[in-house]
């Protein structure tokens, strides 16, 4: 999992350089809130939805005139509004998390000014760690819709459905739990 991470976050820099080297392409900052849950075996009903911020840079990549690849990378608060749960060893497992992903998405032009958003997404839990650190990776996929209000300025809403466990250790093979998320986020190109 780490060599696709690294791959993914490759593919992504070397486009973002790309962007910033070529006259067609852009490149710029996205910034927002999450409205984020944890679905699986590990979530009560207790739990309450977590509300956080996400902050991206990003490029846009133009392969044609209606078509542009949107590698994207970013810090993003998920989880669930619980600040943890203990274990039965007497371990702390924190539901808040912060995390650090990487998304490659398809950008395509509905219109003059809509656009819709799919794509893949990669991300690594960056929330303070210790000895019982219990997070894994995280790899969502990812659907949005936007509308480009100006040349320069953009707002998106994005749905992430989290494909893997995000939990790691002996404590993975008796409890599951994926990333669930809707984004409203405000891009600004420069």
């Amino acid at each position: 999992m780490k060599k696709l991470l690294l791959f993914v976050f490759i593919v992504s820099f070397t486009s973002m350089m790309h962007a910033q080297a070529s006259g067609a392409s852009s490149y710029g900052f996205r910034f927002g809130v999450n409205y984020s849950s944890l679905s699986g075996d590990v979530v009560s009903a207790d739990y309450n939805s977590r509300i956080g911020l996400h902050a991206n840079f990003l490029a846009e990549i133009p392969l044609n005139t209606i078509f542009y690849l949107q590698p994207e990378i970013g810090l993003s608060a998920l989880g669930v509004n619980e600040n943890e749960i203990g274990l039965d060893n007497g371990d702390i497992v924190p539901l808040k998390t912060n995390w650090l992903q990487v998304a490659v998405l398809a950008h395509l032009k509905i219109g003059h000014r809509a656009f819709v958003l799919v794509g893949p997404q990669a991300g690594v839990n960056v929330t303070e760690r210790d000895q019982n650190d219990y997070y894994n990776y995280d790899f969502d996929a990812v659907v949005g819709i936007g509308y480009r209000i100006n040349e320069n300025l953009g707002v998106d809403l994005r749905y992430g459905y989290g494909l893997s466990n995000v939990f790691d250790k002996e404590f993975a093979t008796v409890s599951d739990a994926s990333n669930r998320w809707l984004q409203l986020g405000v891009a600004y190109k420069l």
